[in-house]
C-alpha cells in the first residue's frame, strides 16, 4: 500500500520470489509476530533461502541502514494529524528503552503521507529510518501500528498532551493540536526492575 502511494518502504519479497530480491543484506522474519522474535539479517539470497525454511510463514525485506525512529501520532476524525518524532536509541526485544525527541520536517511529512495512505485514525505509531544520504528516499517507513507506542512517555515528557488529547477524541470532543507541540532533545530511559518474593507472610 505504501509503495502504491509513493511512500518509500523496504521492498518485501515472498520466499518463492527471492530470485528477484535486491542485492545486499536482507531481513528474514515471520509475516506475523511481534518484537524481534524470529528476525534474522543475512547477506545473501542463499542465506535467505535457508532462513525461509526455518522461520514460520517467512517474508524477506530489504535491509535499511539509518537512524531508527518512531512517530507518536494522533489523528482526529477530520484527518488532521499531530506527529511527535523520537529516535529509538536503544531497542531491546523490539521495544525502545531509550528514546529522544527530535524534529525533522521531511520525516514528519513522510509520516503524514503514511497516515493518509493507510487511513489510520486515532492514536497510532509509525516507525522508520532516516538515512544519511539526502534525497527523496532519505526517510523510509517500515511499519504502522494502530495503537499507542510503548515509548510515548517520551512525547509526554517533551510537552505533548498526548494522553489528554487522546481521551478528548475518545469522548467525541475536538482534539486541540496546539497541545500536541513538543520540545526536541528530551530523552526517556525505561528502567525495568524484577522483584522476588519468598513464600509465607511478609514480616
Amino acid at each position: 500500500m505504501l509503495a502504491e502511494h509513493g511512500v518509500p518502504t523496504p521492498r518485501t519479497i515472498l520466499p518463492d520470489e527471492l530470485d528477484r530480491a535486491p542485492d545486499g543484506p536482507l531481513v528474514v522474519k515471520p509475516r506475523y509476530g511481534q518484537g524481534t522474535k524470529g528476525v534474522h539479517v543475512c547477506r545473501t539470497r542463499d542465506q535467505a533461502r535457508v532462513l525461509c525454511e526455518l522461520v514460520p510463514e517467512p517474508i524477506a525485506q530489504e535491509y535499511i541502514h539509518g537512524r531508527e525512529f518512531t512517530a507518536d501520532c494522533l489523528i482526529d476524525r477530520a484527518g488532521q494529524a499531530s506527529v511527535i518524532l523520537r529516535y529509538r536509541l536503544l531497542v531491546k526485544g523490539g521495544l525502545a528503552v531509550v528514546s529522544r525527541t527530535f524534529t525533522d520536517a521531511q520525516a514528519a511529512e513522510r509520516v503524514r503521507e503514511t497516515l493518509t495512505a493507510t487511513g489510520v485514525t486515532g492514536a497510532c505509531c509509525v516507525q522508520g529510518f532516516i538515512r544519511d544520504e539526502q534525497g527523496t528516499d532519505r526517510v523510509v517507513i517500515t511499519e504502522t501500528n494502530a495503537r499507542v507506542g510503548g515509548g510515548f512517555p517520551a512525547s509526554a515528557a517533551a510537552g505533548a498532551d498526548y494522553v489528554g488529547q487522546y481521551l478528548r477524541g475518545l469522548f467525541h470532543q475536538d482534539i486541540d493540536h496546539d497541545q500536541l507541540t513538543y520540545k526536541p532533545d528530551v530523552t526517556l530511559t525505561k528502567y525495568v526492575e524484577t522483584l522476588a518474593t519468598s513464600e509465607g507472610t511478609p514480616r
